[in-house]
């Protein structure tokens, strides 16, 4: 047996790896749990700080010596001084950026917890969870039939993209304001709607289409027990 921590970065992450990732490694014998971060005495998840992640992370990781522990933060608002963000703002290709930043924080991570470096499994979603879904536009606006509307417009900004973790990350473009913008009746919420929406598209499909996402899965599955 095979156990993964997944810590994410907030409640839409937690449900993803719980109610959709989880079912589907179980038969693996690879066993997910999730988990967010504390952020005050009674609040979880957000807030994401160099400091706060790398203290949780090595925390997590000194818990037990027989279980991997990953990440699951969004690349899209990270905020200044988190590993490898300064170093890779030059690469202009998002999963490039994703990919230094998870080599730097599984560095970092490994050293304050003293431990092996191949027990942790950075993910950092390029540019952030809303991305997957436009893995299949057309099947999340079925979702409710009053996002009808929403296909075409949807499906143009997937076009537009190399992949849907290419989708743009400016203020006003990036995944989730793009969702906001073209989902307004009954508005997107990403909690009540993100894994659903996940959940309608199907793993495979997330996976196919989502090329970083996918060889992080990839990496799990080829876990063999510490």
């Amino acid at each position: 047996m095979i156990e993964v921590i997944v810590v994410g970065e907030g409640q839409t992450e937690e449900t993803f790896v719980r109610d959709v990732l989880a079912p589907a490694f179980a038969p693996l014998d690879i066993f997910l749990s999730p988990r967010l971060v504390p952020t005050g005495p009674h609040s979880r998840g957000g807030a994401l700080n160099e400091q706060r992640v790398l203290r949780y992370l090595r925390n997590t990781l000194r818990e037990r010596a027989d279980t991997y522990v990953a990440t699951f933060f969004d690349l899209y608002g990270l905020p200044a001084g988190f590993p490898g963000l300064r170093e890779s703002a030059g690469l202009a290709d998002p999963l490039l950026k994703a990919a230094h930043i998870e080599a730097a924080l599984a560095e970092a991570a490994a050293h304050a917890a003293d431990c092996r470096a191949d027990r942790v499994l950075p993910h950092v979603q390029p540019y952030e969870f809303e991305a997957l879904l436009f893995a299949d536009t057309d099947r999340l606006v079925e979702l409710d039939d009053r996002w009808r509307t929403a296909a075409a417009p949807l499906r143009a900004a997937r076009a537009a993209a190399a992949t849907p973790e290419h989708v743009n990350d400016g203020p006003l473009t990036h995944p989730s304001a793009r969702l906001r913008a073209q989902l307004r009746e009954p508005h997107f919420d990403k909690v009540l709607h993100g894994t659903a929406a996940a959940r309608n598209i199907g793993l495979a499909r997330l996976r196919a289409e989502c090329r970083h996402f996918g060889a992080w899965l990839k990496r799990i599955e080829s876990l063999r027990p510490l």
